[in-house]
């Protein structure tokens, strides 16, 4: 697991999955993450879960839990770690065994491939400057940004600021400053077509 300003990454290695500010465990299972901060200092907080963990660039951390119950948890960094720090948010989903293994199945599921509107805006997405930032398998390769393969099966976006809905995410490539300030993501100059067609491609990530 990564902390990035402002957004949380988590690898499962055994899995081969790759997801960002959405964790979701199996209920009954112990898990241990590794905590890593490849930019400064935050801390990984999910007070109904267990206690804090810095995540210190440099240095790895540990933190073993075991989650019982299924449920939505809200998790927080609580170190603080610049501008917008107070929207560094995250989501913990605790599945049962039976739906921890049917998420699994469909991350590891290619997307389905876009029509119409969506399609267009696989089209801009990859001739545009998003694919310098964030990978989509078998489109783009970024590593500044989260993963975005299977963003549409996620129920929120800018580190849980914001309902995943086409509508919202269209506001977001548009002008992300506006719906989270200090936000690293750049204004690409898109115009509203352009935009609810790359929300069109990405809310059908599932």
């Amino acid at each position: 697991m990564r902390g990035w300003q402002w957004w949380w990454e988590f690898h499962y290695p055994e899995l081969e999955l790759v997801t960002a500010n959405e964790l979701h465990l199996p209920a009954g299972r112990p898990v241990v993450l590794r905590l890593d901060g490849p930019d400064v200092i935050h801390s990984f907080w999910v007070p109904k879960l267990g206690g804090k963990r810095d995540v210190i660039p440099g240095r790895l951390n540990h933190i073993t839990l075991t989650p019982d119950t299924p449920g939505e948890y809200w998790g927080q960094c609580a170190e603080f770690c610049g501008a917008s720090h107070a929207n560094m948010g995250m989501r913990v989903v605790v599945d049962s065994a039976a739906d921890f293994d049917t998420w699994v199945a469909r991350q590891k599921a290619p997307p389905a491939e876009p029509a119409g509107a969506a399609a267009t805006g696989k089209t801009i997405f990859a001739g545009s400057a998003c694919v310098g930032c964030h990978t989509i398998d078998g489109v783009s390769a970024g590593v500044l940004g989260p993963n975005l393969t299977h963003f549409g099966s996620r129920t929120m976006l800018a580190g849980g600021m914001w309902p995943n809905t086409p509508e919202n995410v269209a506001e977001w490539v548009k002008d992300p400053q506006r719906l989270k300030p200090g936000v690293k993501m750049p204004t690409l100059g898109l115009t509203d077509d352009q935009a609810k067609a790359i929300a069109a491609y990405l809310s059908g990530l599932k």
